[in-house]
Formats: C-alpha cells, sequence, structure tokens
C-alpha cells in the first residue's frame, strides 16, 4: 500500500467540485495533519467570489479568492501559514503543521455540523462583502482573524484559535 504523509483531504461541497472539476476519493487517508481535514466550498459575494477552507477539528477558517483556484495548494498553505502566525502559534510548529499540506486528495463531505458552520461563515462573509465601502476594504486576513475569534456552540462556545493552539502545541512540542 503507498502510503502518503504530506497529503491534506479537502473535503469539498458538490457544487466546489464540480467548479474545480475534480473526482474524489473514496477513501480518503486519515488526517496526518493535526488540524485535521478541511472542509471547502464556494461562497458568492458582492467583493468577489470565495473559496473557504474550514478545518474539521478546530473551525479554524481561511478563504482565497475563486480567481486564484488554479494555485489553490500553494494558495491555501499560504493562507493557513498566514492564519496560524496571526492567532500567535510559533514558527516551529507552523513548519511542523504545514509539511502535511505538500499534496491534496478530495473527498465528499462527511459532517453536516461542519457544512451548517460553513453557512454561517458564508453569511458572515456575504455580510462583511456587502457593507465594505470599497472591494479594498474586504480584507481576508482580518476577516479570517475575527472568525478565529468566534465562539462557537459546537466547539462548547471556545475559540478556534485557542482550540488549534492547543492542538498543535500538544502535538508538536510534547
Amino acid at each position: 500500500m503507498f502510503f502518503m504523509c504530506n497529503m491534506i483531504t479537502l473535503r469539498c461541497t458538490r457544487k466546489l467540485q464540480k467548479y474545480l472539476g475534480v473526482s474524489f476519493v473514496e477513501n480518503p487517508d486519515s488526517p496526518k495533519a493535526k488540524l485535521g481535514d478541511w472542509y471547502t466550498n464556494f461562497i458568492p459575494t458582492l467583493s468577489g467570489d470565495l473559496i473557504i477552507f474550514v478545518s474539521e477539528k478546530t473551525l479554524l477558517m481561511v478563504a482565497i479568492p475563486v480567481w486564484e483556484a488554479d494555485k489553490l495548494l500553494p494558495m491555501f498553505g499560504f493562507r493557513v501559514v498566514n492564519l496560524l502566525k496571526m492567532i500567535g502559534v510559533a514558527q516551529e510548529v507552523i513548519d511542523k503543521e504545514i509539511k502535511h499540506y505538500s499534496e491534496i486528495q478530495f473527498a465528499k463531505t462527511a459532517s453536516r455540523s461542519i457544512l451548517g458552520t460553513m453557512n454561517e461563515i458564508a453569511y458572515h462573509l456575504q455580510y462583511k462583502a456587502e457593507y465594505a465601502k470599497k472591494k479594498e476594504d474586504f480584507s481576508l486576513s482580518n476577516i479570517e482573524l475575527e472568525m478565529s475569534n468566534y465562539l462557537w456552540k459546537s466547539l462548547d462556545y471556545r475559540y478556534p484559535s485557542d482550540i488549534a493552539k492547543e492542538i498543535l502545541y500538544l502535538s508538536y512540542l510534547h
């Protein structure tokens, strides 16, 4: 059996799967990255369409403009690194996590709860886009940081940023 230790699974909605023109693997490998699989969806906004990614374990959210879909893997990795830096994760820990992001496999979604969370995030992004005075005022980094400090019931009212740091530090520094 061929074993990929540097592969991340993106669990796409059907809408995004069709947009990207990708095939799903039937039995995706178990996640090696400590933030787990990432759920992805296509989100239309007034400031431009986005692809959002939500960590299954922490509900951290990152986004890329849809026009950068041809560079999906490097842009996704860049956004994850950027967010982890913004929430205060040490570079040595980021390096250990991001090494698992060198390849992608696509799979269908497997959690209705995370799909519901993605819908809430989509509404938030659409609201922010609608009320941005100019397209330039719609900062993905600012929104990602804001959402990392959003209390989620499904996380027992904890912040995604706190859970991510806890998981990453316990996994890589002990």
